[in-house]
């Protein structure tokens, strides 16, 4: 295990919970969060940053012919990936660990005590594909060097002295971030460009650019592609 520590409030109450083949018995920890594998009877340890997830592993995995427990919905343990504040909605980080959740993410559990320690175990409740996202604020994040720009529902202000050159992912694939919203748009008068994966935005485009101040982007993920909710003054798509 990463950390021996263990959670000062034990789980209580009735659980609802399924048995899963792990698809590996290394790294198959209690605590962490893991979706469906090959089919609804393995479980895979749920790297994908802030996705929905079928619960957390009750056990640790010791093979791949043995089932471990996974809780998809109650209080039970998890691993978590860094200081939590009780109460604290949570999101999985991409070590299937749990993290403090942001706008735009799904919830998979709630803390019911809190940590400063990456690696501790807490006790949760657990809501598993009944996840809900948080809804996205009003806070500008303001972007003033090229770089990426995160998944993560919101408004993003690109703006410096020159043109930047940005990125974006691709949403995650299975449907895992459908829904999450994006308005991305410019604080300078330059040529700034968020570049994507090759026809990831719908219509077969990659790239937005923009020209002038209050020229934006509105995208929205849907079955892992972007889709373009609405474009803003001079912003333009095009095939890079």
């Amino acid at each position: 295990m990463a950390n021996i520590n263990t959670e000062t409030k034990g789980p209580k109450g009735v659980n609802i919970e399924e048995s899963l083949i792990p698809s590996s018995s290394s790294g198959y920890q209690r605590g962490l969060a893991v979706t469906y594998g090959t089919d609804a009877y393995h479980a895979l340890l749920n790297t994908t940053l802030a996705s929905a997830c079928v619960g957390l592993i009750a056990e640790d995995a010791v093979a791949t012919t043995e089932a471990i427990s996974v809780i998809e919905f109650g209080q039970t343990v998890a691993q978590v990936g860094g200081a939590i504040n009780a109460l604290q909605p949570l999101t999985n980080n991409a070590a299937a660990q749990l993290v403090p959740a942001t706008a735009g993410q799904p919830v998979i559990a709630v803390a019911l005590e809190g940590t400063s320690t990456a690696g501790d175990y807490i006790c949760v409740f657990v809501v598993g594909l009944g996840a809900f996202a948080l809804p996205a604020s009003d806070a500008v994040t303001h972007l003033t060097a090229a770089g990426a720009i995160p998944v993560v529902g919101g408004t993003y202000g690109i703006g410096s002295a020159g043109a930047l050159a940005m990125t974006l992912a691709s949403p995650a694939a299975a449907n895992a971030q459908d829904g999450t919203r994006l308005f991305i748009v410019a604080e300078t008068a330059h040529a700034h460009t968020i570049k994507t994966t090759a026809n990831i935005i719908i219509g077969a485009k990659d790239t937005v650019t923009f020209a002038a101040i209050g020229d934006g982007v509105e995208l929205e993920a849907v079955a892992g592609l972007w889709m373009v909710r609405s474009l803003v003054g001079g912003a333009a798509l095009s095939e890079v």
